[in-house]
C-alpha cells in the first residue's frame, strides 16, 4: 500500500518562476567554468583553444554528429514516456522532453547528479506524478543506460581485440562491476525486509528532524513500490529496446568527428571509446559534474586507444573537445530554455490545486 508523502522538506526548494530563470543563468556560467577547468585539465590551456580547434576542423562533419545527438535525445524522451506509463502520467514525449533535457543539462553542469532529482521534482510539479514514481523512472532509466553501454562495450571490445581476456577484459572490468552493483541494488530494493531496514537506517540519519524522521521511511517504501511497479511491467522491456539504439547513436559520433580532422575512426572503435567515457564519466558524476568527468575520461581513452592507430594526441584531444562542444551547444539550446520555462504556469498550478492536494490525490489513487 502506498503511504502519503507530504514533501514537507521539499517546500524549502519550491521556486517561483523568476528563480528558474536564475538557475538557467547560473547554468550558463557553470558551462564556462566547466569548460575552462576541463580544458586546463586536458592540457589545452583554456577556452581560447576552442577557436584554434574549430579553425582546423572541417565543420561539415559536425552536422551528422549533431543529428545523431538530437535523435538520441528524442529517443530518450520516448523511453521516459514509456517508463512513466505504469503511473498513468498525463502527456506525451513532447510534453516530457523539456523536463528530461533540463534535468540532464543540470547533471552535466552540476555535481551530485542534481538533474536526476530535479527531473522528478518538475514532473511532480507539472504533471502531479508522485516524486517517488518519477525518481523510480529515472533510476530505472540509468540502469538501462548502463546495461546498454555494457553491451556496447563488450561487443565492441570483442570485435576490436577478438577476445575478452587480458587487456580487453581489463577495459570492460569497471563497466561490468557497475552493472553488477546495479543488478544487486534492483534485487535488494524489491525485498520487503531490505526496504524496511533501509527505511529505519534513513529514519535514524534524519533523527534531528522529527518531520524528516517520519517522512523519509514512507518515501523509501513508496520508492521501492514504484520501482517494483515499473520493473515488473512490460514497459521496461520496450524501454531497454530503445536504450541500445540511442546509445549506439551517441557513441557513433566520434567517427564523424574524426573525419572533421581527416582521421578515419572505425565505428566500432568510436562506440568503444565513447561508451567507456560515458560509463566512467556518469559514475564519477556522483562527485563531479558529469560534463567534466566524461570529457576528462574521454580524453585519456581517446589518447590511449587512438594512439594505437597512429593518431597524434593533439588530434585525439581535439576530437574529445569537439564532442564536448556538441553537448554544450545542444544542451544550451535545449536545456537552458527548458529550465527557464519550468517556472511558467507554476502559479496557475498553485491556484488550481496545491502540491499537497496533488500528492493526496495521487496517494489515494494508489491506495485504491
Amino acid at each position: 500500500m502506498q503511504k502519503g508523502f507530504t514533501f514537507a522538506y521539499f517546500e524549502l526548494c519550491v521556486m517561483r518562476s523568476r528563480y528558474y530563470y536564475l538557475i538557467a543563468i547560473v547554468s550558463l556560467i557553470l558551462i564556462i567554468v566547466w569548460l575552462q577547468i576541463a580544458l586546463v585539465t586536458a592540457g589545452f590551456g583554456g577556452i581560447g583553444a576552442i577557436f584554434v580547434v574549430l579553425s582546423t576542423a572541417n565543420l561539415f562533419w559536425l552536422l551528422p554528429a549533431i543529428a545523431l545527438f538530437a535523435i538520441a535525445y528524442v529517443l530518450r524522451a520516448i523511453r521516459w514516456w514509456v517508463l512513466l506509463r505504469p503511473f498513468k502520467t498525463p502527456g506525451n514525449p513532447a510534453n516530457l522532453f523539456p523536463m528530461l533535457v533540463g534535468g540532464i543539462f543540470l547533471t552535466y553542469v552540476a555535481p551530485l547528479r542534481a538533474g536526476d532529482l530535479a527531473t522528478p521534482y518538475w514532473l511532480r510539479e507539472k504533471k502531479g506524478t508522485r516524486f517517488s514514481a518519477g525518481l523510480a523512472s529515472i533510476v530505472l532509466a540509468r540502469f538501462l543506460d548502463f546495461s546498454a553501454l555494457i553491451i556496447i562495450i563488450v561487443v565492441s571490445v570483442f570485435l576490436i581485440y577478438g577476445t575478452l581476456t587480458g587487456a580487453a577484459l581489463e577495459a570492460i572490468l569497471v563497466p561490468i562491476l557497475l552493472g553488477v552493483i546495479f543488478i544487486v541494488f534492483f534485487i535488494l530494493i524489491r525485498n520487503d525486509r531490505f526496504v524496511k531496514f533501509l527505511s529505519r537506517i534513513l529514519g535514524r540519519l534524519f533523527k534531528p528532524s522529527e518531520r524528516l524522521k517520519a517522512e523519509v521511511p514512507n518515501f523509501v517504501e513508496n520508492f521501492a513500490a514504484d520501482l517494483g511497479t515499473d520493473v515488473g511491467s512490460w514497459n521496461t522491456g520496450w524501454a531497454f529496446l530503445l536504450s541500445v539504439p540511442l546509445w549506439m547513436m551517441e557513441t557513433m559520433k566520434l567517427t564523424f568527428l574524426g573525419l572533421a580532422f581527416g582521421v578515419n575512426i572505425p565505428i566500432v572503435v568510436s562506440m568503444f571509446v565513447a561508451a567507456i567515457s560515458y560509463t566512467g564519466g556518469h559514475a564519477l558524476g556522483l562527485l563531479l559534474p558529469a560534463g567534466i568527468a566524461i570529457f576528462i575520461i574521454q580524453v585519456f581513452a581517446l589518447i590511449a586507444l587512438l594512439g594505437g592507430f597512429g593518431i597524434p594526441e593533439v588530434i585525439a584531444i581535439s576530437i574529445a573537445l569537439l564532442d564536448g562542444l556538441i553537448y554544450i551547444i545542444g544542451f544550451t539550446i535545449m536545456g537552458v530554455p527548458s529550465i527557464a520555462t519550468m517556472g511558467r504556469g507554476y502559479r496557475e498550478l498553485q491556484e488550481e490545486e496545491s502540491l499537497q492536494e496533488i500528492e493526496e490525490k495521487t496517494s489515494s489513487t494508489g491506495d485504491g
